[in-house]
């Protein structure tokens, strides 16, 4: 498949280092040599130095012959200018990075598709989603659904007083035959585990479940459901104004903001929140804030380590959730490790966004989202494939892949030993990263 990318930035990168990992013909753009330099030499792909608005450019970059072609710089007209030149010179399908609420609206979306923009996609509303799901499941790490909810994978921090600490993974199975733990993050390591695997504190667990199996997961981890009502967002950012946009009316928010001129402006613009003037780092100004009596702590300022820092003063207060927006990837181990609820990280976010809408009709596979160093992919299988001819136990598969489920006939299952594919089958692949092709060809045979 031939993938150009427009914009060498945070999402940019994700998602050349990926579709590189998986053997993609990549082509990047970008107008700042710099950020170049360092991916052509370390990945797989080509890189060109020019403006995006620019047809020499674009043809130097395969656009022409793009099966999909993304623009991500961090301007907007930029990126649909861009995309829209791409599909008239025949790229196949096109994806443009917006940043204002206007372009999602659906009433805009036939404006936004005759420019020849396919898809659309907003980092600071997805970043907003991914906080109040974050509220809504405040027991997990992490929530993933497949299928509207057919199949769900959770991710869940182990406590050092959770009832499964140094359990080996097949003892945990003898507790509900409704869930696989398709994974686990230790450290900054991603595992894929097997039977004898034990499970150490601090372990992040990604356990694929169906819906009837949620409360049984929730049971063997320990992990709790908290009401939450009061939440106070650090930080009047985009993201903290699309939260309290979209869910005011379930959560009463208060939002603590040191710039004056945002406030005035988030006073506007969020009529249902209480906002108040002061830095949110201030232990003081949090007390004002009602720190001491709140549910939930987003931290949404512009520092990772604030935010962290912010979290951190939350747990010491007794807050039942927080939530902290970390940018900087190398922070996000530590605050981990650090017991904050939920990390938010908007270029993995995104990335993640984009793989949803990428479907590779070749291999009727779809990335679903990604981390560091893995990625879940929902794939089909095809009449006559080799994985149908034999029980998941006695197929010779890569060790860094896991089947976390499938969904048969309009209903989720979890995969098992046992488990027989059938054709038509839609399964949900977690594997590290660069082995998701291995398995291409299982699925097509």
């Amino acid at each position: 498949m031939n993938i150009t990318i427009v914009g060498a930035g945070r999402v940019g990168v994700h998602l050349a280092k990926y579709f590189s990992d998986e053997h993609q013909d990549v082509f990047l753009v970008d107008s700042d040599r710099n950020h170049l330099s360092v991916l052509e030499s370390d990945f797989n792909l080509k890189t060109f130095q020019g403006q995006p608005i620019d047809f020499r450019t674009l043809r130097e970059a395969n656009t022409e012959n793009a099966d999909i072609f993304v623009a991500v710089t961090a301007d907007t007209a930029t990126n649909l200018v861009t995309c829209a030149l791409a599909k008239s010179m025949g790229a196949k399908k096109t994806i443009a990075r917006v940043d204002k609420y206007d372009f999602i609206e659906k009433i805009n979306s036939p404006v936004i598709k005759n420019m020849g923009v396919d898809h659309v996609v907003y980092p600071d509303y997805l970043s907003a989603l991914s906080v109040i799901s974050a509220l809504e499941h405040s027991w997990s790490y992490g929530w993933n659904d497949f299928n509207d909810g057919l199949i769900v994978m959770v991710a869940v921090t182990v406590d050092e007083d959770s009832p499964i600490v140094g359990f080996k993974l097949k003892d945990m199975y003898k507790e509900s035959r409704n869930m696989h733990i398709s994974a686990l993050r230790r450290g900054s390591k991603t595992i894929i585990p097997h039977g004898e695997d034990y499970i150490v504190a601090g372990d992040v667990l990604y356990i694929t479940t169906v819906q009837q199996g949620i409360e049984k997961v929730k049971t063997v981890t320990g992990k709790n459901d908290s009401v939450i009502k009061k939440v106070i967002l650090m930080g009047g950012s985009k993201v903290a104004e699309l939260t309290t946009r979209i869910a005011g009316k379930r959560y009463s928010f208060v939002i603590v903001e040191k710039n004056i001129e945002r406030c005035r402006e988030l006073t506007e613009s969020c009529p249902e929140a209480e906002i108040i003037f002061g830095d949110g780092s201030d232990e003081d100004v949090l007390e004002e804030a009602g720190i001491n009596n709140c549910d939930a702590f987003v931290a949404l300022s512009d520092s990772s380590e604030s935010n962290i820092l912010g979290c951190l003063t939350a747990n010491d207060k007794g807050v039942k959730r927080t939530v902290a927006e970390v940018e900087k990837e190398q922070f996000i181990p530590k605050a981990e490790s650090f017991n904050i609820g939920a990390i938010i990280n908007k270029p993995i976010i995104t990335a993640n966004s984009i793989f949803q809408i990428i479907l590779d009709s070749d291999y009727s596979s779809s990335k679903c989202f990604a981390m560091k160093d893995a990625e879940v992919a929902r794939m089909e299988i095809k009449e006559g494939s080799s994985l149908t001819k034999m029980p998941v136990k006695d197929l010779r598969l890569p060790k860094e892949l896991s089947f976390a489920g499938l969904i048969r006939d309009g209903k989720g299952e979890i995969v098992t030993g046992n488990t027989v594919f059938q054709a038509g089958d839609n399964v949900i692949v977690f594997c590290l990263n660069g082995s998701l092709n291995k398995m291409e060809k299982f699925f097509r045979k």
